[in-house]
């Protein structure tokens, strides 16, 4: 069983598409255009946490208002349902399909604004109906989706932070978003008493914190992305991002700049966040 299923139906070019992409962003499972006959033994084929977004229109093979107000009634009787009518404004809707040039599912008339007007009273019950009425005339993808996920009290999914240690003589890991190169730091190799030591060891970062150059690299990185970069990656719906720190011999600076910028994402932001010494 779904913990919440999602019917995704509205005027044709008013978003569909996009809000079930989004939907999937956010988590969800989504089926676009099955059959209303099929719907029920959809949602009964299996147990699952994710909530389930179902696309039906005029679009849909079997598609007609008695049959989804029928389907929808039976389905609330053992589910949560919420049913989510997308329109536009006519003006806008005839802007979209000059742009896409796609054919209007009711005919393709050169006088489309017909057409749509239309299809606004043949939907007019199920838009009557609906637990969320959504007006996509003036959103952009990224204010839909955040307008959705309001709409649907559909919790984020949460940001991964992965923080790299590497030797630049093996090469800048391929994965990472962001490098730094950390040998504007003294190397601790050339102390005898913390060469056979690395950067996971407290003695090798309490060396680092000891250096003016370091904790203001620290301060300033940190600022940067626990307050500015990482929340604006949650918000754009990326659900990882790779910050990799390289020395010489990726074995003392960089494994202990990434494992104290760990230590403050996770105690700070309590962010999720995991740690790889490509080079121990």
């Amino acid at each position: 069983m779904y913990p919440k299923i999602f019917f995704i139906t509205g005027l044709s070019g008013s978003g569909k598409t996009m809000a079930l992409k989004l939907l999937e962003d956010l988590g969800c499972e989504v089926v676009d255009n099955i059959p209303i006959a099929l719907c029920a033994d959809l949602i009964s084929e299996k147990v699952t946490q994710h909530p389930l977004g179902i696309g039906l229109d005029l679009r849909t093979r079997d598609f007609s208002t008695e049959k989804f107000h029928h389907c929808v009634e039976m389905i609330r009787k053992k589910n949560i349902v919420r049913v989510v009518f997308l329109n536009a404004s006519t003006q806008v809707l005839c802007a979209r399909y000059r742009e896409t040039r796609r054919g209007h599912p009711l005919g393709n008339a050169a006088y489309i604004e017909g057409l749509i007007e239309r299809e606004k009273k043949l939907l007019d019950s199920v838009q009557n109906r609906a637990d969320v009425v959504f007006d996509t005339s003036t959103f952009s993808p990224p204010e839909m989706r955040s307008k959705l996920q309001q709409l649907l009290e559909i919790p984020s999914l949460q940001l991964w932070v992965y923080l790299l240690s590497f030797s630049f003589r093996r090469g800048i890991p391929l994965q990472s978003d962001f490098v730094f190169d950390m040998r504007f730091l003294p190397n601790p190799h050339y102390n005898h008493d913390m060469r056979t030591l690395t950067g996971e060891h407290g003695y090798i970062q309490s060396y680092l914190m000891q250096d003016s150059k370091f904790n203001s690299f620290f301060e300033h990185v940190t600022y940067l992305f626990s307050s500015v970069i990482l929340p604006s990656y949650t918000q754009d719906r990326r659900l990882n991002s790779t910050l990799s720190f390289g020395c010489t011999g990726g074995r003392h600076r960089s494994v202990g700049t990434a494992e104290l910028v760990a230590k403050f994402l996770k105690e700070t932001n309590n962010m999720n966040v995991l740690v790889y010494h490509r080079d121990l």
